[in-house]
């Protein structure tokens, strides 16, 4: 009976209760929408970032993130690379000797950010490797691959850096690295196998790689490495790097860095980028919230004599409490099935079809990775019931103050309620 009144007196005003049960329904689509697209996008955010030569998790020299020297280095590279693979969320591991240097072709130099990596395993676990990234040429080749014992080593340039040198495939440069310690500076010379291009200016200009036991012989470091990346997803970022810490608990030299220390810049703007879309949504629902609270409010006082003639009667009071929270219960049934056929729709839409916003954008850089191509939605179960039972206790709050105000009614004062 209760509800059966409580839809009575919502269809009473049908143009009144329509536009509340919209705005609610819009408000639930709107941020179903936008996490389902927020989600997606900062996963892939990440996702890019890892694989332009990072990983899920890194396993450095201690000291070796805070001062990006070759005075903290991984000793026995391989050794660590081969207990990470053996982690079973593991999918790919890459053992990469970065150090600063210059580069020489002819009257142009350049200073370089040089990686020295294992080519068949880097091609795997950094797209900077792959073809996607790749406007010329080929990747590099480990010297064990090279047609001749004395052939100058492969170096891949970002295509800045390239132009910086003006050269092209080909072409012979020159690496100069300085050894750590009190060594003097060597040289190296390289034939340009490959281009990339990113999109990212900064690491297009000034960075290259080659391979690591060429880097390893020109830094007098055998065996030795600045990190070891494993590759796995986000969801095991966690356990992949519980995993490894278990593994170097006996080697206090080493530390094990998931991605979001690794790669705190890019951490940091995904989390103020969400943080900015939530305080956005909450205050979408504040004003939703004084909607309802206003529309609720209205009923109550247009229904004051009504409540009074009830009270006289000898209904309770909380049986007047509950019809009005009843109200505001069909209230929220109807705006939340609303909006979950609007939002689900949207989201299924974008989710197969995806949104190309290089279209309107270009390419877009962002804490320093380049985004190109589609975005989809990404929504799970969880999300989807979570958000909606914050939308339901934002009806059902908002509705408590004029139920309350029903209960404290005097039944002569409220008969006379003009």
């Amino acid at each position: 009976m209760t509800l059966k009144i409580a839809w009575r007196s919502f269809v009473r005003h049908r143009v009144r209760s329509a536009i509340t049960s919209l705005a609610v329904a819009l408000g639930l689509a709107m941020m179903l929408v936008f996490v389902g697209f927020a989600d997606d996008t900062h996963a892939r955010m990440a996702e890019l970032g890892i694989r332009m030569g990072s990983g899920h998790v890194l396993v450095e020299g201690k000291g070796y993130l805070d001062n990006q020297t070759l005075d903290y280095l991984v000793h026995d590279a391989d050794r660590i690379a081969a207990s990470a693979a053996r982690i079973a969320q593991v999918k790919h591991v890459a053992v990469r000797l970065k150090t600063s240097g210059l580069l020489s072709a002819g009257e142009h130099s350049a200073p370089v950010l040089i990686s020295g990596v294992e080519p068949g395993r880097e091609v795997l676990a950094s797209d900077i490797a792959g073809p996607k990234m790749r406007v010329a040429g080929a990747y590099l080749r480990s010297l064990d691959q090279m047609p001749y014992a004395k052939t100058p080593p492969d170096i891949y340039l970002g295509k800045g850096l390239a132009e910086q040198l003006a050269v092209t495939l080909g072409d012979r440069v020159v690496l100069n690295l300085s050894p750590p310690g009190d060594a003097e500076p060597t040289a190296g010379a390289f034939r340009v196998r490959g281009i990339f291009r990113t999109g990212v200016d900064d690491l297009d200009g000034a960075y290259a790689e080659i391979p690591i036991a060429a880097a390893r012989t020109l830094l007098g470091l055998p065996g030795a490495a600045t990190e070891v990346a494993l590759l796995s997803d986000l969801a095991h970022t966690e356990e992949v790097a519980a995993a490894m810490k278990a593994e170097l608990a006996a080697n206090p030299d080493l530390v094990v860095i998931p991605w979001q220390v690794a790669l705190r810049g890019l951490h940091e703007a995904l989390v103020l980028d969400s943080a900015g879309m939530y305080l956005m949504m909450a205050i979408v629902y504040l004003v939703v919230a004084i909607g309802i609270f206003n529309t609720v409010l209205m009923s109550v006082s247009e229904r004051t004599r009504e409540f009074g003639v009830l009270l006289a009667l000898g209904t309770s009071s909380r049986r007047l409490f509950a019809q009005v929270f009843a109200e505001a219960l069909v209230l929220a049934l109807i705006s939340l099935t609303a909006g979950l056929i609007i939002g689900l729709s949207i989201h299924g839409w974008i989710a197969t079809h995806g949104i190309d916003l290089t279209q309107w954008l270009g390419d877009v850089q962002f804490a320093g990775v380049a985004w190109s191509g589609r975005v989809y939605s990404h929504l799970t179960p969880q999300v989807v019931v979570g958000w909606t039972a914050v939308v339901g206790a934002v009806v059902l709050l908002s509705s408590l103050y004029p139920a309350l105000r029903v209960m404290r009614l005097e039944p002569v004062e409220a008969m006379h309620h003009v």
